[in-house]
């Protein structure tokens, strides 16, 4: 198997954050989004992010922001990703490649059935990468990954939605997916990044690829 991508999601302190540093993951992100469990604020973030090595990306996850919001982010956070969650159209998402021409994008989108995914090939033009999640993101619950079998982009795309170390194999090889987004399989409850989790899934991950 070639080398699976790794996204860690949602980290709001520095103990956890250091633990998936050191494992070597490819992205980090950070939730802007206040309804969350795993909010951060802006200020936060930036200080948090300062230790975070060039190797490793660093995203903003956001939820129908604005651009005001945007581009405060690019300045005191300096992402290297914007991933959308929310209902960003077309359009939106094409003023953002205007704006933030540095910045690269990720759309996520919902996935309960098989005509989600005709959907996304919509976005293959404005967005750099995908994100596959369940119905409910962060909930820690997953989508039948058997729709994926015959799911072909352009772009690459990341499995999320409801992983852990213990499921890991099974959804690799059910989806076929390279690239993984994994936030509530590292938590020991909603928004409490485990850094014991984070070292069981990112070994198991080398143990697969």
């Amino acid at each position: 198997m070639s080398e699976i991508k790794v996204k860690l999601c949602g980290f709001t302190e520095k103990e956890s954050l250091r633990v998936a540093i050191e494992a070597k993951c490819d992205f980090i992100g950070f939730v802007f989004y206040e309804k969350s469990p795993r909010y951060i604020a802006l200020e936060s973030a930036s200080i948090l992010a300062r230790i975070i090595p060039t190797t490793i990306a660093k995203v903003a996850v956001l939820v129908d922001p604005d651009f005001e919001f945007l581009a405060k982010i690019s300045q005191k956070f300096s992402p290297d990703f914007f991933q959308f969650h929310g209902n960003e159209n077309i359009n939106f998402l094409r003023e953002v490649r205007k704006r933030f021409p540095q910045i690269k994008i990720i759309k996520a989108f919902r996935i309960s059935e098989a005509v989600d995914l005709e959907h996304v090939k919509n976005f293959e033009d404005v967005a750099d990468l995908f994100l596959l999640d369940s119905a409910k993101p962060g909930s820690g619950k997953s989508f039948k990954w058997e729709m994926l079998k015959n799911f072909s982009t352009k772009k690459n795309w990341f499995l999320s939605g409801g992983l852990n170390a213990k499921y890991l194999d099974e959804a690799l090889e059910i989806s076929g997916a390279k690239m993984i987004d994994i936030s509530s399989g590292i938590e020991k409850y909603p928004g409490q990044k485990s850094p014991e989790l984070i070292q069981e899934l990112m070994t198991k991950v080398k143990n697969v690829c």
